[in-house]
């Protein structure tokens, strides 16, 4: 019946990842700031070249290109599947983040059609 489930019984996890960064080695060469990326995980493929590049490099450099159209309450967020977009965050009386609304969406890792 139910609460009787042996867990010891379970078979172990295998991770059946074989990253890079297991073995302490580096994926590739990030080039926007020419350091290593070490983890697959902090990393997408760039716009222009389709070379992994850092997540914070990425999103640095879309704030550079798009600081014209931030501003007050104006932000950059990672909306998925490879695409930012500019927010408009909106705040309650008290100060905290209500809701947001997106601005404009920025398709940043190209799509495989």
């Amino acid at each position: 019946m139910f609460g009787n489930k042996k867990f010891d019984d379970r078979k172990p996890y295998e991770n059946n990842n074989n990253f890079s960064e297991e073995k302490g080695e580096t994926i590739s060469e990030c080039p926007i700031c020419k350091a290593p990326i070490k983890s697959i995980y902090t990393a997408i493929r760039h716009k222009d070249s389709d070379q992994l590049v850092h997540f914070d490099c990425a999103i640095r450099e879309l704030v550079r290109e798009y600081k014209h159209k931030l501003g007050k309450n104006l932000r950059i967020y990672y909306v998925g599947a490879g695409d930012f977009a500019i927010v408009r965050e909106i705040y309650d009386k008290k100060g905290f983040l209500k809701t947001y609304e997106i601005i404009e969406r920025i398709e940043y890792e190209k799509k495989d059609k």
